[in-house]
C-alpha cells in the first residue's frame, strides 16, 4: 500500500511572526522567551523573510553588529522558501536538504498556517520512510541495484551510510546529524 504523509500531520501550528521593523534584539529575546530555532517575518499576514539562529550569528555576532539597532528586514532571508500543507513530508525534506534549510514555513492562500523543522520530520522519520513507494517495491523484489540509491534524495550514490533503518548517500547524513540534534520551533 503507497501511502504519503502531508506536510500538515507534522507542521507546527503556532508560528511565531514579527514585522520587518522589530529590532534583532526582540527577534533574539522572542526565539529565548519561545525556545525557537526561527523567526517568520510577515507583513499583511505573508512571509517575507526568516530570521534563523545561524543567522543572528553570521550577520550580527560575527560582525559586531549592535542587535538592538539593526531590524528584522535588514538580515532576515528572503525571498522565504515555503511549501503547502498538503505537500509530501519527504519532498518537503528533499528541499530542506537542497536549500540548506532546517525550518520551512507552510502558506496557504499567501498566509502562513504553520511551519515545518527538521526536527518535526526527524520525529517521524521511521513512518516517513516507510510509506515511500519504492520502499516497498525495493523490500518486495530484494533485487541487486546497479547503482545504489539514497533513500532521502534519491540520487544514485556511492557510498551509502545506513541511518536508521534506511540507507542514505554522505550529504543527506551529514545534514541530518547537522542539523537534527536541535529543536527547532515549537
Amino acid at each position: 500500500m503507497n501511502r504519503t504523509v502531508p506536510v500538515k500531520d507534522a507542521m507546527t501550528i503556532n508560528v511565531i511572526t514579527l514585522g520587518s521593523s522589530a529590532s534583532v534584539t526582540e527577534v533574539a529575546e522572542l526565539m529565548v522567551e519561545k525556545s525557537i530555532g526561527s523567526v517568520v517575518i510577515t507583513e499583511n499576514g505573508e512571509p517575507i523573510g526568516i530570521i534563523c539562529e545561524r543567522d543572528l550569528l553570521e550577520k550580527v555576532i560575527s560582525s559586531d553588529l549592535k542587535p538592538s539597532e539593526v531590524t528584522a528586514g535588514n538580515i532576515m532571508v528572503k525571498p522565504v522558501i515555503t511549501t503547502n500543507p498538503e505537500t509530501d513530508m519527504l519532498d518537503a525534506l528533499r528541499t530542506m536538504i537542497e536549500k540548506d534549510i532546517q525550518h520551512l514555513p507552510v502558506v496557504e492562500k499567501g498566509e502562513i498556517v504553520g511551519i515545518l523543522t527538521l526536527q518535526d520530520i526527524l520525529e517521524i522519520t521511521p513512518e516517513i520512510l516507510e510509506t515511500i513507494p519504492e520502499f516497498e517495491e525495493i523490500e518486495a523484489s530484494k533485487k541487486e541495484v546497479e547503482e545504489p540509491v539514497c533513500d532521502i534524495c534519491r540520487e544514485p550514490r556511492k557510498p551509502l551510510v545506513q541511518y536508521g533503518n534506511k540507507w542514505i548517500c554522505e550529504k543527506c547524513r551529514e545534514f541530518l546529524v547537522r542539523k537534527g540534534p536541535s529543536r527547532g520551533e515549537e
